[in-house]
């Protein structure tokens, strides 16, 4: 058993010390290594440039230790038995790394476990000690490590083998902390920071979406516990999922509070993440791509089905609300309306597929620049589209004996050992529905051909029209920051006025027509405005002033408003009730 030891050791300086204990090492010297990245987030890290310093001892005895690589060390040969300490810098206030400061602790195994080469099957013990600061307050650990031994100051833990161990992250804090029981299966959900979360309705609207899941996999678990860690800070937002856990965080705004009565945005915005890392646990987790099954840390792991594990994922977890009844109709396509919205927006959807945008997602999606917009498409939203587009298109070429729900049920049955080969969702498609899928996945997966949302729409009763926001920048070709006082320029959309105006990414803008103009007030000064309009925008670039004349004409249109149509026929109602599943049937 390899056995690790954490302390936060200094927690102003925010650093973890670590300790390795390993009996039988390599007699030619024992390798260690850290991980690159952290699965789940398609982006080389180098972990390894936080370790800020390493010695190795046999005994008490110092063994010399050598860097092979950015994230490789090798010890000299040593007796039966090697001790490796090491310092990690953690102030990463992500779900992706570690930190620690006064507030909380924090890590992924990751970021902050070697792993020695060669025993990468041995089972794992850790020791998570407290700080040793007792003024932090009432601090507990919170973890889907199995717990062994529990003591004043210190926590032991198991783990089957090394990637178990790096897929159980750690929290300790002085959480807010409650559980409830699905499927008789004991979930928690801790949360970390300042709050005043109405903890019943988010326990109820948990257990529903939880409930979903569930069931919407046949009742089929695969953990027998789960937990979610949440922070809650001022404006921060993302998630990252595990086999038995899930990484939070949101705005303080956005957990439900005893005041309010109504579903809000930003409530619904946390639920849909809960929803979507949740989902997770089965989709990518346990189902994933067959070239998963064997993952590499220390480099890059391509594959093109992103577009299958995150956007399936993204369609599921708002339409999950939508089934549990969290969400009404009206609601749920108003979220997506939001969806489309940012895919609509850029024009990178007719450049690059959703397939290459899948396989270049370590050094396009995860490594954005201003010209994003232009030149990609994300695998989430527009993956998600897709994965609608599709959903509807199978029941219709079925006449509604099938949907994608079957699809990912009959992979769940089927592919958990193997995993995807990159065709195995066209051959289940067209075995299933006995219909040639070809052209369909030529034009819309590995082509760029504008997905037939309208059809789809349509099919379940609902007219999908695309139309201007009246102040809206987009259709100006701009996007920008409004965190400052005047408007930075983030974005400039291709073929727009603003390109042809000679508007640069950067680029403040300080005036329209000589009236100055703060960054909180351009949208609706841009709005007055109509198609044909000159207007002189005086900006600063590189803090020069600069004069800009600007033709307005507008760039397609971009937002999308969903109309419920209430004079579909009966057929159509109950296509619509069917993709609804239960939510439309029992209300």
């Amino acid at each position: 058993m390899i056995k690790y030891q954490i302390i936060p050791k200094d927690i102003n300086a925010h650093v973890f010390q670590v300790f390795i204990t390993l009996n039988n090492p390599n007699p030619l010297g024992q390798v260690f290594s850290l991980p690159n990245w952290v699965p789940g987030s398609y982006l080389i890290r180098d972990f390894a440039k936080h370790i800020v310093s390493i010695r190795a001892y046999s005994y008490d005895k110092p063994v010399r230790i050598k860097k092979l690589d950015k994230n490789h060390w090798i010890t000299h040969p040593c007796a039966e038995s090697i001790v490796l300490e090491y310092e990690v810098y953690a102030f990463d206030l992500s779900v992706r790394c570690a930190y620690l400061s006064n507030q909380r602790a924090f890590f992924n195994g990751s970021s902050v476990f070697l792993k020695p080469i060669g025993f990468e099957n041995d089972a794992c013990e850790v020791q998570i000690s407290y700080p040793i600061d007792k003024v932090l307050g009432d601090w507990a650990c919170a973890t889907s490590l199995i717990l062994k031994d529990k003591q004043q100051d210190v926590e032991i833990y198991t783990a089957n083998n090394y990637l178990d161990l790096i897929d159980n992250p750690v929290e300790m804090a002085d959480f807010t902390r409650f559980k409830f029981n699905v499927a008789n299966t004991p979930h928690v959900m801790t949360i970390t920071g300042e709050h005043s979360t109405n903890i019943e309705r988010l326990k109820s609207d948990l257990i529903r979406i939880c409930e979903h899941h569930i069931g919407f996999f046949g009742g089929n678990i695969p953990f027998n516990d789960y937990l979610f860690l949440t922070l809650v800070t001022s404006k921060d937002y993302g998630g990252l999922e595990h086999k038995k856990s899930s990484s939070l965080i949101c705005a303080r705004k956005e957990l439900p509070t005893l005041k309010q009565k109504d579903i809000t945005p930003e409530y619904t915005r946390f639920l849909a993440l809960c929803s979507h890392e949740y989902f997770h646990a089965w989709w990518i987790k346990t189902i994933k791509p067959a070239s998963f099954h064997n993952i590499d840390m220390s480099r890059e792991n391509y594959t093109e089905q992103l577009w299958i594990f995150e956007g399936f994922t993204s369609y599921y977890d708002k339409l999950s609300l939508l089934r549990a009844g969290i969400l009404s109709i009206e609601q749920y396509l108003t979220l997506f309306a939001q969806t489309i919205s940012k895919v609509q927006k850029g024009s990178g959807r007719f450049k690059q597929s959703i397939a290459e945008s899948s396989f270049d997602a370590w050094t396009k999606f995860y490594q954005q620049d201003e010209n994003a917009p232009n030149a990609i498409v994300s695998y989430y939203t527009k993956g998600a589209l897709l994965a609608f587009v599709l959903d509807i298109e199978i029941r219709r070429r079925s006449s509604n004996k099938h949907s994608l729900d079957d699809v990912l049920r009959l992979i769940w049955d089927n592919y958990q050992a193997s995993g995807l080969e990159d065709n195995t969702v066209q051959k289940i498609i067209k075995h299933m529905t006995q219909s040639d899928f070809s052209q369909f996945f030529d034009a819309y997966l590995y082509g760029v051909e504008e997905l037939p949302l309208k059809e789809a729409f349509k099919y379940v009763g609902v007219n999908c029209e695309f139309s201007y926001k009246k102040d809206d920048l987009s259709k100006f070709g701009i996007g920008i920051n409004k965190i400052q006082e005047y408007a930075i320029i983030t974005h400039i959309f291709d073929t727009s006025c603003a390109q042809t105006a000679g508007l640069y990414v950067g680029d403040k803008i300080i005036s329209i027509n000589d009236n100055k103009v703060l960054a909180k007030d351009l949208s609706k000064r841009f709005g007055i405005y109509g198609e044909g309009d000159s207007i002189k925008i005086n900006i600063l670039r590189d803090e020069l002033p600069s004069d800009i004349q600007l033709i307005i004409t507008f760039c397609d249109k971009t937002h999308c408003i969903l109309m419920l149509d209430t004079k579909v026929n009966k057929a159509t109602l109950n296509q619509r009730k069917q993709w609804a599943s239960h939510y439309e049937t029992t209300k």
